[in-house]
């Protein structure tokens, strides 16, 4: 049975697939991007609230 390569998603394009849009980076793990998202109280929040949203309208 062959093996599926894991599809790591992207933490700030909510429902997409990680594209290695940050020079240098290998993954989500090692993402500026996410790193400066994460780091910024208000960016952390409203990405929280679109999650929230996308999961919402995922469930309908």
């Amino acid at each position: 049975m062959p093996q599926r390569m894991p599809n790591p998603q992207c933490p700030i394009r909510i429902g997409e697939p990680c594209t290695l849009c940050f020079p240098g980076a290998r993954g989500p793990h090692d993402c500026g991007l996410v790193y400066l998202v994460q780091s910024d109280p208000e960016q952390r929040e409203e990405l929280a609230a679109r999650r929230r949203e996308h999961l919402v309208t995922r469930v309908r």
